[in-house]
């Protein structure tokens, strides 16, 4: 088979999604739990078959006042820890996803927590996800 150069490019995807810790969502489960429940698995963002995540950060806004440790990891089904380890939401910090030129199958963002007291009444963080579709066309190069 001769293969050619690319001629198409796309634009990078954004999605954000924002909760407190006084907020509640369904889980993986259906179950519909607080985000400070002590060990929560939630889906807030769906992502396409073939999405390649390219960037992306958790921002905590306002810290969790858990009584003990209180961590997120961001994931997939696949490997829960996959753009993030279990990073401290008790400190007001930008973190950066490290994508992994994973291309997905269908499998949304997935955020677990690990709040030891479980009982947080504060805490803000947001989630953001840069991604591309494998052979999505925005623009056609000429060449």
């Amino acid at each position: 088979m001769n293969l050619k150069p690319a001629r198409q490019a796309q634009y990078e995807q954004y999605a954000e999604f924002t909760f407190t810790m006084a907020d509640a969502m369904l889980d993986v489960n259906g179950v519909l739990l607080g985000f400070k429940t002590a060990s929560g698995v939630f889906e807030p963002i769906p992502l396409p078959n073939g999405a390649i995540v390219t960037n992306g950060d958790i921002t905590v806004e306002t810290v969790s006042n858990d009584s003990g440790t209180a961590t997120i990891a961001v994931g997939d089904s696949v490997s829960a820890a996959r753009y993030l380890a279990a990073t401290s939401i008790k400190a007001a910090a930008r973190t950066p996803l490290v994508p992994t030129g994973y291309r997905g199958n269908g499998e949304n963002i997935r955020i677990t927590f690990a709040n030891a007291g479980a009982n947080a009444t504060l805490g803000t963080v947001s989630i953001r996800v840069a991604y591309i579709i494998a052979n999505r066309m925005h623009e056609v190069v000429i060449v």
